[in-house]
This record gives C-alpha cells, sequence and structure tokens, in this order.
C-alpha cells in the first residue's frame, strides 16, 4: 500500500463536474421560465432550494478530502478520523434534502398538470417519500447514546446494530426508486389522454419523464450503502459518496431539461414538426380551414408564390390576460385544458378554424425574384 493509492482525485473530479452540470441545466431552466414566462413557480423556488444544498454537499465533501476521506483509513491521520466522520454524518443529511426537494420540485410540476384524483396520487408519493427519508436523515445523528460514541467505540454506551441500520437505507432506497418510476409513468397517463399527435405525445412524454435516471441512479447508491461498515471505509466508501451527489444532481438536470424545448423551438435553428426537422428559414402563414386543401395544393404544385413541400397544422392560441400578454403560454400545462361548459380556457388547446401553412422562405424570395 503506497500515499498514493487513493481515491480522492476520482471523488474530487466527479462532485464537481456533476454539480457543475446541475448548476448549468438548473440556470437554464431559471432564465427559460423568467425569459418566456416572466415569473418564476414554486416548483421553480423548490429547485433552487435543492441547488443550493447540493452545492452545500459538495463543499462539504471538499473538505474532507482535504481531511483524508478517499485515502486508506491507515493513511488517515487520527486526528481527522473524528472529524470526517461528523462531517460525512452532516453530508448524508444535506444530500438527501437536496434530493427531497428536487423530487418535491417535479411533483409540484406534476400538481399543475394533474387532475383532482391525480393529484391526490401525488400527494400521496409525496408525504410518503417525506416520511421513509426523514428517519434517514435523523439516524445518523441518534444511533448512539451517548453520541461520542460513534467516534470512539471504547466509550461505554449503546449504539443500533450497523445491519440494521444498513437494511433501513436500504429499504428507504428501494421505496424513493419507486416513487420515482411512479412519478415518471403519470406524465404518460396524462399525455395519453390528449388529442395530440403521436410524435408530440412521445416527445412531451419522453421531457417528463427523465426522472426514471434517478430511480435508477438511487437503486446503485443503496447497492452501495453497506460500504459504510467496511474496515477500510474512507477508501472502499468513496463510490457511496459519489453515487449520493449523483442522485439529487440527476434529478435537478431531469426537472430542467424539458424546459430546453422552448429555447429550441423559439431560438433555435429548427423545430420539430411532425417528426421531421424544419429550418428556421421556413414562414408560416394562417389560412381559414376552407382554404387550407387549396393552398396546400397550389404550392406544392409550384402555382402559388408560397413554393416547396407545404406543411399544415392547427394552430392554438391561449388567451391574453388583462395586460395583453399570454398567460402561461408556455407552461406544460397549456396543453392540458378540460373544457367547461360556457368557460373559455386562459391557456391550452382550443377549438379554431384557422390553421398553419408552412413552407420555405427562399421558394418565396425565388418566386417574388421570377415575377419582376
Amino acid at each position: 500500500m503506497t500515499a498514493t493509492d487513493t481515491n480522492q482525485p476520482l471523488l474530487e473530479g466527479v462532485i464537481w463536474t456533476i454539480t457543475g452540470l446541475s448548476l448549468v441545466f438548473f440556470c437554464l431552466r431559471i432564465f427559460i421560465k423568467w425569459k418566456y414566462r416572466g415569473k418564476l413557480w414554486y416548483d421553480d423556488y423548490t429547485l433552487a432550494a435543492s441547488m443550493l444544498f447540493l452545492l452545500v454537499n459538495g463543499s462539504l465533501v471538499q473538505r474532507i478530502i482535504v481531511w483524508g476521506y478517499g485515502a486508506h483509513v491507515d493513511d488517515v491521520a487520527s486526528e481527522n478520523v473524528h472529524w470526517i466522520i461528523a462531517y460525512l454524518q452532516i453530508v448524508s443529511g444535506v444530500v438527501r434534502l437536496s434530493t427531497n426537494l428536487a423530487r418535491a420540485s417535479f411533483a409540484i410540476t406534476l400538481l399543475q398538470l394533474s387532475n383532482e384524483r391525480e393529484k391526490v396520487f401525488v400527494w400521496f408519493a409525496l408525504l410518503t417519500m417525506l416520511a421513509v427519508t426523514t428517519p434517514a436523515i435523523i439516524l445518523p445523528f441518534v444511533s448512539c447514546r451517548p453520541y461520542s460514541k460513534i467516534f470512539d467505540p471504547s466509550i461505554p454506551g449503546t449504539c443500533i446494530d450497523q445491519a440494521a441500520s444498513v437494511a433501513y437505507f436500504n429499504f428507504e432506497g428501494a421505496y424513493t426508486a419507486l416513487i420515482d418510476f411512479l412519478l415518471v409513468a403519470l406524465p404518460w397517463w396524462i399525455i395519453s389522454k390528449l388529442q395530440m399527435r403521436r410524435v408530440e405525445r412521445l416527445g412531451a412524454s419522453l421531457g417528463l419523464s427523465l426522472g426514471v435516471l434517478s430511480g435508477v441512479v438511487t437503486i446503485i447508491r443503496a447497492v452501495y450503502t453497506n460500504k459504510i461498515t467496511d474496515p477500510d471505509w474512507t477508501y472502499t466508501s468513496v463510490d457511496l459518496a459519489i453515487w449520493n451527489m449523483v442522485e439529487p444532481a440527476s434529478v435537478i438536470i431531469a426537472a430542467s431539461l424539458p424546459n430546453l424545448r422552448v429555447f429550441l423551438i423559439r431560438t433555435g435553428n429548427f423545430t420539430w414538426i411532425g417528426g421531421r426537422a424544419k429550418s428556421k428559414s421556413n414562414k408560416t402563414d394562417e389560412v381559414d380551414l376552407d382554404q387550407v386543401q387549396s393552398t396546400m395544393n397550389a404550392i406544392s404544385a409550384g402555382g402559388d408564390r408560397r413554393r416547396g413541400e407545404a406543411t399544415a397544422w392547427i394552430t392554438s392560441r391561449g388567451a391574453r390576460g388583462s395586460r395583453g400578454e399570454d398567460e402561461d403560454d408556455d407552461s406544460a400545462k397549456s396543453i392540458l385544458y378540460e373544457g367547461r361548459a360556457g368557460v373559455l380556457p386562459i391557456s391550452g388547446i382550443i377549438q379554431t378554424s384557422t390553421f398553419a401553412i408552412e413552407y420555405p422562405e427562399d421558394a418565396h424570395s425565388t418566386s417574388t425574384r421570377e415575377g419582376r
């Protein structure tokens, strides 16, 4: 065994890479929400708290790396072992707070999309998850009496059996993974009831289902829980520390990715229409229903100034607010309006007789030049 045999560089590189990625995706989410909606919602503030705890957790792990965590236990100064154990207890609580807040943010988003029955399920999933994870946050601090016995086994007192602690942590991981998978399945159920094209339905469902990754990460993290009982725990438990960081980071990233769709559609070089990429140079004209077929035929036959392959789709417009701006037009909730007699939705898909005709903009320019 040599002093260079250490997991410290691996641990340090992973925690700051995954934390940096989470911060980038979170900032993009907040930027898009603020730019295109002009306001943030409770799920955004909850995710911000999760991101803050993740940053704190990264700082705590960085501190114990300085004290020797990641090296073999024989290479760690004895006076530092006490502080490493104490900080790992705090890290265990902070990382679970970060993960719980990230999952709560996703649940709050689902509450906006759900009907009353589905809301009951979301609340049940959220509350039971908190009930299961809260003891896991407290357990490291109350596992021994007196508390100092955690650091010095020679002190008289009692401790909870380590096997029982590991068993509960495994149960907690299994249950939270189950909740992840159930919450991920809910958007598929909601969107399956909407009148949408298959490609659009699949894209929306996948965008809201990336949380399945956090469920997989939770299972992997639970597998490494028994590393805390290894005699060389400062070296072998690094894998557990890494997956503890990846878990909340994966939820934050999964919760932020669906918002990038708005950014790509509004500012990117393409939009996805009917499963094919359409260039930003395409133009769109709105025509009345009775003129759709004749207009498309004219475009395709070259008898119209708008030449090229034409595509038509139904347009929808959200109602405009009292100040004239679109209300929540970019929210995923805008597609989920359950009609009530005599009531128009603030936003959502509404029946319309207007269609959009898309055609290449350069074809229009060419037609104009030929007419001169």
